[in-house]
């Protein structure tokens, strides 16, 4: 059969992981390979995209777009997007399709897309309307947004891999969270729903990674202690028992608890730990523990308390892994009492050998924090870094995540919901100036009046 279709995923840092289960997922359904190509391109698409159009084969192009690569990526989006379909997923796309769609993308995947990708190649061809075209939203006119039905997909149909583009990610084991953390995406966008995949799903899986000679094997899970877990906050070390040691008898290294598979308090338990204990290659535990501050915890609806994390940290070193605890500056909310408590409990942890993990708050589309505004990280949680530096307990990307913390709130202050046109958050053109100079004409606001108060070549103070 003739190749009909080109699709051009786009890579950026190199990141070409995240197109193994689109491959995947058109390889189960008959495509790719009979009348379908995936390419993946890093720089600029346009080149390859006319070169692919000029031999008469139909083309789009594949954005994955967190809300830090949007930033980046925004101009080129609007670029490819004039000469070809461009189709974006990510969690930007779903926390802000309607941004994507501004920029001219074509689709905006807002759900899995294991089954959104199939369905728009024979929209391309087509075949079916983007209506029919399930978890994408689309502009069916200028200004309006539609967001199709919803349908969540089985785990276990589709590899999390594909052998012949030689791509074989950490195995998702989990999608979905059963927690309402608000500052976290995970449990509020489209794909929220908690799925599993099963157990000889993933060894089969593992069979494959080690049989490509890929015998690290670790795990993607928004709770990688909650495998298989019967209800919220109950762990199954018998499930993780099977998945570590079938991973084992098949030739394989696992590492379930550690990036990217960690784990909350509530999943942190002796069973646990003997079966990581006895059959994981790694050493360090990953537990979110995110403030010291009972008030904050809740403010945030993390649904445990400081109490409660301290006691999963005493386990982890109780079983000799190192805990690695994530701790996140500036929560909305957050007092000078707050900032006292959480510092303490730094210095308690590191004086045990814990490692700190550390974060900025960063205001994430679709949560119901995304409009909340970040404020400078506290003079007094520099002081504690950089007491604690000497120690060697420190890690994480608090300080650029600061400044990104602005951009991504000025982004959304832009264009905070799926208006007919943007409708900028009153009071934050002295902090957005430059950001909305920069996405302002890209999301059409390029006509002089149309822009929020103060205009949009206002430069911001940072």
């Amino acid at each position: 059969m003739a190749e009909q279709v080109t699709l051009i995923g786009r890579v950026v840092y190199g990141a070409r992981n995240a197109f193994a289960h689109l491959a995947g997922a058109l390889e189960r359904h008959g495509m790719l390979g009979r009348g379908v190509r995936l390419v993946l391109v890093e720089g600029d698409p346009l080149p390859v995209a006319r070169e692919e159009a000029s031999r008469g084969r139909r083309v789009a192009v594949l954005y994955g777009l967190s809300t830090p690569v949007f930033l980046e990526l925004a101009e080129e989006v609007a670029r490819v997007a004039r000469e070809y379909p461009v189709v974006a997923g990510g969690p930007h796309a779903e926390g802000a399709y309607w941004q994507l769609l501004r920029l001219g993308a074509w689709a905006a995947v807002v759900g899995d897309g294991e089954n959104a990708l199939p369905a728009l190649v024979e929209a391309l061809l087509g075949e079916r309307s983007l209506e029919d075209v399930p978890n994408i939203a689309f502009m069916p006119e200028p200004g309006g947004f539609r967001v199709t039905r919803i349908s969540h997909v089985s785990l276990d149909e589709y590899p999390p891999y594909h052998r012949g583009l030689g791509l074989y990610p950490p195995i998702e084991i989990m999608r979905g969270c059963p927690y309402r953390c608000r500052f976290c995406q995970v449990p509020w966008l489209f794909k929220a729903r908690v799925r599993f995949r099963g157990l000889d799903a993933v060894l089969d899986a593992v069979s494959a990674y080690v049989s490509a000679g890929r015998r690290r094997i670790r795990f993607i899970a928004p709770i990688g202690f909650a495998y298989l877990s019967p209800e919220p906050g109950r762990p199954n070390p018998g499930a993780i028992e099977e998945l570590l040691r079938g991973v084992r008898e098949r030739g394989g290294t696992p590492f379930l608890g550690s990036f990217p598979s960690e784990t909350r308090p509530e999943y942190v338990t002796p069973g646990v730990l003997r079966a990581v204990k006895r059959y994981a290659g790694n050493r360090r535990i990953s537990v979110g523990l995110q403030s010291g501050s009972d008030r904050v915890l809740e403010l945030s609806g993390r649904g445990h308390s400081v109490a409660e994390a301290l006691e999963a940290i005493d386990l982890v070193f109780k079983y000799g892994f190192t805990p690695v605890v994530d701790i996140i500056f500036g929560l909305p909310g957050e007092e000078e009492e707050d900032v006292e408590k959480t510092i303490a409990v730094m210095e308690q942890l590191a004086a045990r050998g814990a490692r700190l993990r550390l974060h900025t708050f960063l205001p994430l589309p679709g949560t119901p924090l995304a409009q909340a505004r970040p404020k400078p990280v506290h003079p007094r949680y520099r002081e504690a870094v950089r007491r604690l530096l000497g120690r060697g307990v420190i890690e994480g990307d608090w300080e650029p995540q600061e400044r990104l913390a602005r951009e991504m709130y000025c982004l959304t202050a832009l264009d905070p919901a799926p208006t007919r046109r943007p409708s900028p958050l009153p009071g934050a053109e002295g902090l957005c100036g430059d950001v909305w100079a920069r996405f302002g004409p890209l999301l059409g606001l390029e006509e002089p009046g149309d822009g929020p108060p103060g205009g949009l070549g206002q430069r911001g103070s940072g």
